[in-house]
């Protein structure tokens, strides 16, 4: 039972994707400390060790440092305000980044999983607000 509540619920797009986001994370909270860990070891095959976090101001994520500690490795966060709303860019070594729509944390599982899956489909060009809006049936958000 503990190997999927720490399961990370990620999908990324093939290496050679293109489109306005790089693939989707479905995040259990909006506690930085508790969950960008899981989604930094995730992705280090793409981006190799994250040195920088980026995130939209207003999102809703807990902060409560702007550099966390992540297996002996130091991470910066920063938030933004031009940036678009659900979404979180990952910044590694020799400047390779990932763009990921963050799906919110109370999301119904198969509203969740769809947008994932759309997310990460390589021939998706839409942006975080038209894939929320495609999998949600509710308008783009307006602050977006």
């Amino acid at each position: 039972m503990t190997a999927v509540r720490d399961e990370v619920r990620l999908q990324l797009k093939p290496a050679a994707g293109g489109g306005y986001v790089d693939g989707a994370w479905w995040p259990r909270s909006r506690d930085a400390g508790a969950e960008f860990a899981g989604v930094l070891a995730a992705v280090h095959d793409q981006v190799g060790q994250v040195e920088r976090i980026s995130y939209p101001l207003g999102d809703g994520w807990e902060i409560t440092h702007r550099k966390l500690v992540v297996d002996g490795h130091l991470v910066r966060l920063e938030g933004f305000h031009a940036m678009p709303a659900d979404t979180l860019a990952l910044i590694g070594t020799q400047q390779r980044r990932l763009l990921l729509l963050v799906v919110a944390p109370g999301t119904p599982h198969d509203t969740a999983t769809a947008a994932l899956k759309t997310a990460a489909d390589p021939d998706n060009t839409a942006s975080p607000d038209d894939l929320l809006a495609a999998r949600t049936g509710l308008p783009a958000r307006a602050d977006g």
